[in-house]
């Protein structure tokens, strides 16, 4: 099985040096005879894998054929090394306009045409002489009698998924839970208990996690517990982060709230999470919590005793642990399901996304059975195995997995069913090439750590795993971009169940994915499997960066993939890492700790080194001046020399300013600038010809005079975050490809975007747009037909109007169907806008602030707002009486009421509002050291909704 897996990712390094060579035909004319020889090696390397695959598995030959897989993988990443650095090399000449620099240019690329020549043909010699060992073991003497069937009906299967439309997630099923649930819930709400928590405990693949959210969404829960805060601890536990998650999600603290919240210290987050647990009935929730001495540092937030009713409910691996948190704790011991409740999982699973047509004849229904015994009752390995079959539909599909299983088992001692990790791994092994390396790229995530779709995604395209080629021929860019086939690979391995993902909470789109710990774990063995990725700590003294596990790399590996985790371990024993020449990509986990000034010079050591980069995230690495002060850092200027540098992320960091080197960045295709401060931008952004994805900072400086220009970036598919007050307007008609646009812009900016052939043409590629429109004076005749202008706009999504409006009847009809969010602010309508507004269809949120409606009356009639589901009422000022029809809003989940100081009750149709989960009425103060807020409701409403009050039954 071993070396099946890495013939099928060995397959996909050598797809992807194809592509590259491809990619970089333009600079490889003076080495052209050796990158003829290395194509034509590719077409023999592609043979040798065909073939190999298709041997027996577990032959003698095995260990043969496997070394020689692996030095066709490894070939294949030098020879890709190779000609990136000789396009590094190169590529620079551009940038010396003098006649002697130019010389001494042309001398350098004769130097550097040599160096690639002698190492191309080493590379070839190497391949030579691990086809000629492969193919004599696998009885392979030539390359003409090639079988393509099995490569071509990969590719067109693989077409196949591309032109598929893209079919929403459905959420995890779960059987087998019904009695825990009850079990759990009745011992949380049960009043006058001597115990103050109870611990879900079991092996890992039970169902901890998934019980825990059930729990914590029960309707019960939900009556009995005022506040209720769920917060992940893992193996890397950051108090801080912790304690500050729970304190917020308590409180549901407006935003100047939250950023008081922020920067309390450790000691008082920890005594006023203590405060508000001993005033409330609270219920806080802590997964995945491993040792003893993380409960140790949260305890002192968590009152010793059961007078208010104040619970914990906590997930874990180790049965000590739990009673390490507390002796009286009452222990859940999380069962393993009988065979009918696995084969029920099973069914549900293979048969989630098939069509009514399909059934399971008596031999498929008893291999079934018979693989899903081996799972032993375990969750996770029924779901993945489910996952796995589901995309086989004959009785050979399933004989060919239930071989696998056997196969497993007769390497085994005897046992009554395969490891977890064995159904897991089976899961992988069937995956395409192109899908192993989507899964691997997984392993750099830390434990219980989320990451962003589509900054997964772009990272796969800056690696070539998504690329132009994976477009197949009969679709036309405008219906598919490489996000899009990179979001349906990803839609693939959540169908299989190798990735858990939390869904948009209107279109059901994927936003962020995650690992089991179970998966988690077989994705970093597989990756170290074929050297894909390697982990390492960065320690908070001297200026070498350094391994931090105990097995350091031998001299012979080659790192290609590097994860760095910025833990101030101090203990660890570390290793100096010397070879990180050839490092493509590098990410940064913080953890919440900031970069001591040592680490910071460690990283601009770091990137002077690491030429061939394509990959740099550096999202949330903050440092103590930017933590104390909002100071923060200016960017290095050796981030220049990263010229194939494809993407790079400072998102949420404190990095202040950047370098006018970035324009030297000619491949970059994603660039994330959504620091935590204002950001400094050099004037340089329109020379990355290249980018495709661009995020500008909420707050921008300019580092020059006039404004920024992006008039270069005819490539760009995304800009979010443009501002007009910085950014020149004019630039946006050049941007002939952008999809995704989102700004900031006044009205007299306005007249010049609706102008362009982007924003008012139908036929253009743009699909989706989010306006803020700042100071306007919508009552003028001149402004109305302006705002009309832009709400004819199909692609119009999300609009914040600033800025009085009245009378908002006129635009009544002309408010976009496909509008989803809409913002109103200080627009100062006399007239009810809720008869106009709960008209539109497909509207999701509603925010109506600081005096945006000036009446006393407001009005939601039976069917209208069809499909809301958040809306917001803040600082209303003279709004008194509201009233909601039966049949309003139905699908109303989250409703906040905030500073309305006249509102004398909540609406009586409010009850009727089967969805509706969030109800958040600020009626009380909160002290937040040394802020002190006051009540942002009147005393009568609150007297109305307390326990006991009038309109209590309502909430």
């Amino acid at each position: 099985m071993a070396e099946s897996v890495a013939l099928s990712f060995a397959t996909f390094v050598v797809k992807s040096l194809g592509g590259f060579l491809i990619q970089e035909a333009n600079y490889l004319g003076g080495v052209s005879f050796q990158v003829e020889q290395l194509q034509a090696q590719l077409n023999r390397m592609q043979c040798f894998l065909v073939a190999a695959d298709a041997r027996p598995k577990g032959g003698e030959d095995e260990i043969i054929i496997r070394n020689c897989v692996a030095e066709i993988r490894e070939a294949s990443y030098d020879a890709e090394a190779a000609i990136a650095t000789f396009v590094v090399k190169i590529g620079r000449s551009d940038q010396f306009p003098f006649v002697l620099k130019r010389y001494l240019c042309i001398f350098k690329e004769c130097l550097a045409l040599r160096e690639v020549r002698l190492e191309i043909k080493a590379i070839n010699a190497r391949i030579t002489d691990s086809l000629t060992t492969g193919s004599q073991t696998c009885g392979i003497l030539n390359s003409t009698g090639v079988r393509e069937s099995s490569s071509s009906t990969s590719m067109a299967e693989r077409q196949r998924q591309l032109r598929r439309s893209y079919t929403h997630i459905v959420e995890e099923d779960v059987v087998g839970t019904e009695e825990d649930v009850k079990a759990v819930v009745d011992l949380l709400v049960k009043e006058n208990t001597n115990y103050r928590v109870v611990s879900i405990w079991g092996m890992g693949g039970l169902g901890k996690t998934t019980l825990a959210k059930t729990v914590y969404k029960h309707i019960k829960i939900s009556r009995r517990f005022k506040c209720v805060a769920w917060a992940y601890i893992s193996e890397q536990c950051n108090t801080r982060e912790v304690l500050k998650g729970i304190l917020i999600k308590l409180l549901s603290p407006s935003d100047e709230e939250r950023e008081a919240i922020g920067r309390l210290n450790p000691d008082e987050l920890l005594r006023k999470l203590h405060q508000v647990q001993s005033e409330k009935k609270c219920l806080v929730i802590l997964d995945d919590i491993w040792q003893d001495a993380d409960w140790d540092s949260l305890s002192p937030g968590f009152p010793n005793t059961t007078q208010v009713g104040s619970k914990i409910l906590l997930t874990t691996r180790n049965e000590n642990v739990a009673k390490h948190v507390d002796q009286q704790c009452v222990l859940y011991k999380l069962r393993h399901l009988t065979e009918k409740e696995s084969w029920e999982l099973f069914e549900k699973k293979i048969f989630l996304r098939r069509n009514e047509g399909f059934t399971l004849n008596t031999e498929m229904i008893e291999l079934g059975q018979a693989m899903v015994k081996h799972c032993g009752g375990v969750p996770l390995a029924i779901v993945v195995l489910g996952g796995l079959l589901a995309t086989k539909c004959t009785l050979n599909d399933w004989k060919e997995v239930n071989e696998n299983i056997s196969y497993v088992l007769g390497k085994g001692t005897g046992r009554a069913g395969v490891p977890i990790t064995e159904i897991l791994a089976l899961s992988y092994q069937d995956l395409p090439y192109h899908l192993k390396a989507c899964f691997l790229y997984l392993s750099h995530l830390p434990e219980d750590h989320d990451i962003r779709a589509k900054k997964l995604i772009q990272m796969w395209m800056a690696e070539g795993i998504v690329s132009p080629s994976s477009i197949p021929t009969q679709v036309e860019l405008k219906e598919k971009t490489m996000l899009d086939v990179g979001m349906s690979y990803l839609g693939e391995l959540v169908q299989r169940c190798m990735v858990q993902v939390e869904l948009t909470s209107f279109r059901k789109r994927i936003k962020l994915c995650r690992l089991h710990d179970l998966m988690r774990d077989l994705c970093l063995l597989k990756a170290k499997e074929e050297n894909f990725l390697k982990i390492v700590r960065i320690k908070a003294f001297g200026h070498q960066l350094a391994w931090a596990d105990s097995a350091p790399p031998s001299s012979s590996t080659t790192i290609r993939r590097l994860a760095v985790y910025y833990l101030d371990d101090h203990d660890a024993n570390f290793i100096e890492m010397k070879n990180h020449n050839h490092i493509r990509s590098c990410q940064f986990y913080s953890f919440g700790h900031a970069l001591e000034s040592s680490g910071w010079q460690k990283l601009k050591l770091l990137l002077k080194g690491l030429t061939l980069l394509t990959v740099l995230d550096l999202e949330r690495i903050i440092t103590p001046e930017g933590v104390l002060s909002g100071r923060g850092k200016k960017f290095p200027r050796a981030i220049g020399n990263l010229i194939y540098l494809k993407y790079l992320s400072i998102r949420d960091s404190d990095i202040r300013s950047l370098p006018s080197s970035i324009g030297n960045l000619g491949f970059l295709q994603t660039l994330d600038l959504r620091a935590e401060w204002s950001l400094r931008i050099p004037n340089v952004l329109w020379r990355l010809k290249q980018l495709r994805h661009l995020y500008l900072p909420c707050f921008i400086e300019l580092s020059c005079i006039g404004k920024l220009r992006l008039d270069g970036l005819s490539k760009l598919e995304t800009l979010e975050n443009f501002d007009a007050s910085k950014c020149d307007v004019r630039c946006l008609s050049k941007l002939t490809n952008l999809r995704k646009f989102s700004g900031r812009v006044t009205p007299k900016d306005l007249v010049v975007i609706l102008k362009s052939p982007i924003f008012n043409d139908s036929n253009s590629l743009l699909q989706y747009s989010s306006f803020t429109i700042l100071r306007g004076d919508f009552r003028t005749e001149e402004e109305q037909s302006l705002l009309r202008k832009l709400l004819g706009c199909h692609h119009l999504r999300k609009l914040e109007l600033q800025g009085s409006l009245n009378p908002v009847k006129k635009l009544a009809d002309q408010f976009p169907p496909n509008l989803t969010k809409l913002r109103l602010y200080d627009t100062k309508l006399e007239e009810d806008p809720m008869p106009t507004l709960e008209k539109l269809p497909n509207l999701r949120t509603l925010y109506l602030w600081q005096n945006a409606y000036i009446g006393k009356e407001m009005v939601c009639s039976s069917g209208g707002f069809p499909k809301l589901i958040s809306l917001e009422l803040c600082e209303l000022h003279n709004l008194e009486e509201w009233r909601v029809e039966q049949g309003a809003m139905p699908c109303l989940f989250r409703l906040k009421i905030f500073q309305c100081l006249k509102l004398k009750e909540i609406p009586d149709g409010l009850r009727f509002i089967t969805t509706l989960r969030e109800l958040q009425i600020v009626f009380s103060p909160i002290v937040l050291s040394p802020i002190v807020l006051s009540p942002s409701v009147s005393e009568e409403l609150l007297d109305r909704v307390r326990e006991g009050g009038e309109d209590f039954y309502k909430v």
